[in-house]
This record gives C-alpha cells, sequence and structure tokens, in this order.
C-alpha cells in the first residue's frame, strides 16, 4: 500500500515506530501512519548525528560554527543551501518530509504521556530545553502540550519525576528530543540555543502531523535563508517582518 514494502512495515512495528493494532491475522493501521512511513522511505538519507549538528551549528551563525574543520563547515553550508532550495521548491508534504529525514539523526524522538497537571512544572525544569510548539518564536504555542530538547543524562530522572509513560502519537503531550551527552559538540553544552535556532525549530514543527505546524516549518526556512542572505550582504538584524 501506497509503495511501501510489507517488510518495511513489519519492522516498524516490531520496533514501536509505527502504531499499529492487530487483528486476527492481519495488522490494521491509520492511512496517515503509512503515509508517514512512505515520506521516510523516500529518496536520499538521513544525516549522521554529526552532520545534522555540524548543519545546526552552520544555521545558527559563525559563532556557534567556529570549533567546526573548515571542510566540515563547507559540507554543512552546502547541505544547508540544498536544504533551503529543497524547501522553497517543493510541495508543503515533501519539504516538511525533506526536513524530517535530513535531520532526523540529530536527536531521539521519544513520546511520552504526563498528567496535564504536570506540564507547568516539566516545563520550567531547569533539564528540559523547550523547543518546538512549545517556543513563543513557532507562533503556535499549544498548552496542552510540552516539546523540549533534554540531555541523555537527564532523561531517566526526568521520566521518574514526572511520571512520564511511553504512548503513541495519539496520546502523547510530552515530546522529548533526546540528545547524547557529548562535550565535543558546543551546541550539545547549549541546548537551550539549539532548540530555539531556527533550523532546529523547523526540523521539529515538520515533525507533528498538523499542517499548521508543518506550515510554519516551511516559514522558518524561509526566515533562515532571509537572514543569512542579510547576513552574507552585512545587514545586520534584518528581518522579512
Amino acid at each position: 500500500m501506497l509503495g511501501v514494502h510489507s517488510q518495511r512495515v513489519h519492522q516498524r512495528i516490531r520496533q514501536g515506530s509505527l502504531a499499529a493494532e492487530k487483528i486476527g491475522n492481519q495488522w490494521a493501521m491509520e492511512r496517515d501512519e503509512l503515509r508517514r512511513l512512505k515520506h521516510h522511505a523516500g529518496p536520499g538519507r538521513p544525516l549522521s548525528a554529526k552532520s545534522a549538528w555540524d548543519l545546526l551549528a552552520v544555521a545558527a551563525g559563525d559563532e556557534a560554527s567556529s570549533g567546526l574543520s573548515p571542510s566540515a563547515r563547507s559540507r554543512a553550508r552546502s547541505r544547508l543551501r540544498n536544504l533551503l532550495v529543497h524547501g522553497s521548491s517543493a510541495d508543503l508534504e515533501e519539504a516538511a518530509a525533506h526536513i524530517v529525514k535530513a535531520l532526523r539523526n540529530r536527536a531521539e524522538r521519544a513520546l511520552f504521556a504526563a498528567s496535564p497537571r504536570d506540564l507547568p512544572d516539566l516545563r520550567e525544569d531547569n533539564r528540559v530545553h523547550l523547543s518546538g510548539v512549545s517556543l513563543h518564536e513557532s507562533g503556535l504555542s499549544f498548552g496542552d502540550v510540552a516539546e523540549a530538547y533534554v540531555s541523555s543524562d537527564n532523561l531517566n530522572a526526568l521520566v521518574d519525576d514526572y511520571l512520564l509513560s511511553p504512548a503513541p502519537r495519539s496520546r502523547a503531550n510530552v515530546i522529548l528530543h533526546v540528545v547524547p551527552s557529548d562535550a565535543a559538540n558546543p551546541l550539545h553544552e547549549a541546548l537551550d540555543d539549539a532548540a530555539r535556532s531556527p533550523l532546529a525549530l523547523a526540523a521539529d514543527l515538520a515533525e507533528h502531523d498538523g499542517l499548521r505546524e508543518k506550515s510554519q516549518a516551511i516559514r522558518c526556512l524561509a526566515d533562515l535563508d532571509f537572514r543569512l542572505v542579510a547576513r552574507a550582504a552585512g545587514v545586520v538584524g534584518a528581518s522579512r517582518d
């Protein structure tokens, strides 16, 4: 169905990354889940974790990318240009899927259910770094969902402290982007800055199912493109708005 090989579907079900219910001898799932899988199985490969973070560093600016080697910086700039061109030329679903695939390995996306009463405290916890729909910059700011980046060192403690339980997409109200602890990567040590960067925000929003989130993801890419052009032209504090 939808050009997705059955072996790939069964593999994702076993991994728990594809929501499905077994009825008799067959698996039943939402059509949207299969459509999402088709996008993930499309042409092109995800960047490695290092390449994804190099891309985030270059998008964040000269200071963030100062620790990269000249060759790594050059590769990241080329990939960023390609990503921005694709984001401006493809249709909404295709552009969002391209962002998701390219930057998938920047973090592990973990979905949980929590008591709604605990969400305000979770958002204020200094171990989480708000991102995606929880950022004011997203233009969405859903009060019934908490989205954030966390270091892998803090994940288990957060799960215990807030009684987080793994949940499917349809029931999750906590979205954590889990980043391995890596002192060699300065962006890993400054997750607040990384989470608020336009490229990370675009990737976070593109991973959501709604058209509003995907539309905002593409706008983030357009804003980033404008800023980079303005930066190259020596215009300080430029904005499209």
